[in-house]
């Protein structure tokens, strides 16, 4: 029989419903100003939708619900799922097209049944003619390209052996750990290494929060709770060491959102410290545990590296630390969520909790 549900309760979910309201309304004006979706916001209103859902779901069958207050919550929970079934496809849509259309046309076309068109955007490449002062020949100016303040390539440049070195502990750990869950924070740590520069910054740029991912991955296997949680897995779950490509697709993606921050540093511009670090300090309130169902003393561990890297953004002297060490935080909330947003990691970590 299920528990009476106290007034207090039911003001504070309808409460966090209004508050999802207002952050999905945020999020489809601000696609829609900044034309594209964001993969990792749809994650976490995602995740949002899901666990309120539920939370609504428990509300209506406690007692003391009448049944007209049962049914309005029943809409709102219909309500909480289309949007919840139609926020990823709306990602994906955009992920296949590769266009940039409007999104919030879209997913309200989407929620009334219809299809909606996203015109493509058509590039034109204007070349200023003049005519030539003395000889009447046509002349075409051209812009001298600007060198990028950094770029991507194929082959990760392991210069300071934090890679070779990790790798070789994964391996020696994993005749009696499970180790997708380090895996990842490699392929992590690879990733960082995939970026080159010209800046005379690149190397802190790097290194910083490569050094972050090697003590994650080193708590992980070494200390506790992870090297018995992880080794209580390999026990009881088969093994495994290949990310998915869904899984890679959501590190590359935050480890370039990591480069797009750092990028005034790189470029040697002038940066508002105090604004990236209140960034930083946004992003890790809102830092995702995840639901009940989960261990939460790996994310507890994670959370606090995250914590570790926004002091010091607001204690270092040095600005260029600041920002790196600003926007380090920020990856790591990043890749938080994108552990939480696939399956076989929410699995990971359900079947950790005792």
């Amino acid at each position: 029989m299920s528990e009476p549900l106290r007034t207090d309760e039911l003001v504070e979910r309808l409460l966090v419903i209004s508050t999802l309201n207002s952050t999905l309304i945020h999020f489809l004006l601000s696609s829609e100003i900044e034309g594209r979706i964001d993969p990792d916001r749809v994650d976490s209103l995602t995740q949002g939708l899901q666990r309120t859902r539920k939370w609504m779901e428990n509300a209506t069958t406690a007692n003391g619900i009448s049944d007209s207050e049962a049914n309005i919550m029943g809409l709102i929970i219909k309500r909480l799922s289309q949007i919840e079934n139609l926020l990823p496809r709306l990602a994906e849509r955009e992920k296949l097209a590769k266009i940039r259309g409007r999104p919030a046309t879209e997913i309200l076309s989407l929620l009334e049944g219809e299809t909606a068109t996203i015109p493509g955007e058509v590039e034109r490449v204007q070349t200023q003619v003049t005519p030539a002062p003395e000889t009447g020949q046509v002349t075409q100016e051209f812009e001298t390209p600007k060198e990028e303040p950094y770029r991507k390539v194929d082959i990760e440049d392991d210069e300071w052996g934090l890679i070779g070195t990790t790798q070789r502990m994964i391996n020696q750990y994993a005749k009696r750990c499970h180790i997708l869950l380090p895996m990842f924070w490699l392929e992590v740590l690879k990733e960082l290494h995939r970026y080159r520069s010209s800046s005379p910054y690149i190397g802190d740029v790097i290194e910083m929060p490569a050094k972050v991912i090697v003590r994650i991955i080193r708590g992980l296997l070494t200390e506790a709770p992870g090297a018995r949680l992880l080794q209580d897995l390999h026990k009881k779950r088969p093994p495994e060491r290949e990310l998915m490509p869904d899984e890679l697709e959501r590190i590359e993606r935050a480890v370039a959102k990591y480069f797009s921050g750092v990028e005034p540093v790189l470029a040697e511009e002038k940066v508002n410290v105090q604004e990236k670090v209140l960034e930083a300090q946004t992003t890790f309130d809102s830092f995702d545990w995840g639901g009940p169902e989960l261990e939460k003393r790996i994310i507890k561990r994670l959370n606090q590296r995250c914590e570790e890297s926004l002091r010091n953004a607001e204690t270092d002297s040095d600005a260029t630390r600041q920002v790196i060490y600003a926007e380090t935080s920020k990856l790591l909330c990043k890749l938080q969520l994108a552990i939480l947003a696939e399956p076989r990691f929410r699995e990971i970590l359900a079947q950790m909790k005792p």
